[in-house]
């Protein structure tokens, strides 16, 4: 009776050459830094805006650090008892709410006519549809203000949410027609199969798969007219109809000195909203974009 020899099993070992090693740490750190660099950047004169809000106004030039040797709340205080700010924050969330919704009403149909028809000039269509984005808003202030006088909307919150709409609207027609087109055709054709019709297909399928998109939209429309001033300059006249740019930038020109942390704290207390909307959808927006981007 012949025995065979038990095979043996080799196991090739990593090659961790100390060149390989030192290979490996130089790339970790060749994309570390950059990105230090960018958060340091993109960090520091939020840092800096926060650490001001908490000086004295004399504080302010004699301890430039991050951290306040003696902190106070009197910028807060100046901004919260200030006359006009909490008009002005309404303003600015009835403006960016109006503006995030009357921008996916109008580009949900429009991407999806982009995505899922087939018709003459459609792609050169879509391409002109960026226009408006390559525009300054400086550029458009002029005509949007005649437009507005002769059409008696000076003053209103409404022509402020058609006008935000009508600069963001490309960017999000764009951002739908990417993701629109991820969407299965199988799924609307098996739907219409079953005698569903287009609305149904739009509401109960595209559209429940389409929400990390919808909430991008959202998201960047609803920044977009948090964040405008130039228009709202241009076509507003009185308190009643500020958005808090605009507030800030009558406490800049109206104080007799510089109110460096009223103005600090004025700023700080405008973004907090908006990095607590974005911190809880995060996840949404991030998977938003990077489906639009996808064509």
């Amino acid at each position: 009776m012949s025995t065979t020899a038990p095979s043996t099993v080799v196991i090739k070992r990593p090659n961790t050459s100390p060149i390989r090693r030192m290979k490996r740490r130089l790339r970790r750190i060749a994309i570390m830094v950059p990105l230090l660099a960018l958060a340091v950047w993109t960090v520091y004169p939020v840092l800096m805006t926060l650490a001001i809000s908490f000086k004295s106004r004399a504080d302010v030039s004699a301890d430039p650090g991050l951290i306040p040797s003696n902190p106070t709340l009197d910028g807060y205080r100046s901004v919260l008892e200030r006359q006009g700010f909490q008009d002005a924050f309404i303003n600015s969330m009835v403006v960016g709410l109006g503006t995030s919704l009357l921008t996916v009403l109008l580009a949900v149909p429009a991407a999806y006519a982009f995505a899922r028809f087939r018709f003459r000039g459609r792609h050169l269509l879509l391409l002109f549809t960026l226009l408006p984005r390559l525009l300054p808003g400086l550029g458009l202030m002029v005509p949007l203000y005649r437009l507005a006088v002769a059409l008696g909307a000076i003053d209103q919150l409404l022509t402020l949410i058609v006008a935000f709409t009508a600069t963001v609207l490309p960017l999000a027609v764009w951002l739908f027609v990417g993701y629109f087109q991820q969407v299965p055709r199988e799924l609307e054709e098996a739907a219409n199969v079953d005698g569903a019709s287009l609305f149904t297909r739009i509401r109960y399928i595209v559209l429940p798969l389409a929400v990390p998109a919808i909430i991008t939209v959202g998201v960047l429309a609803f920044r977009e007219a948090w964040n405008e001033f130039n228009l709202v300059l241009g076509l507003t006249s009185t308190p009643g109809s500020r958005t808090l740019p605009y507030e800030l930038f009558l406490m800049t020109q109206t104080t007799g000195f510089q109110d460096n942390p009223g103005q600090a704290a004025f700023a700080i207390m405008t973004i907090i909203p908006f990095i607590f909307v974005y911190l809880r959808l995060e996840r949404y927006v991030v998977s938003g974009l990077t489906s639009g981007a996808l064509k």
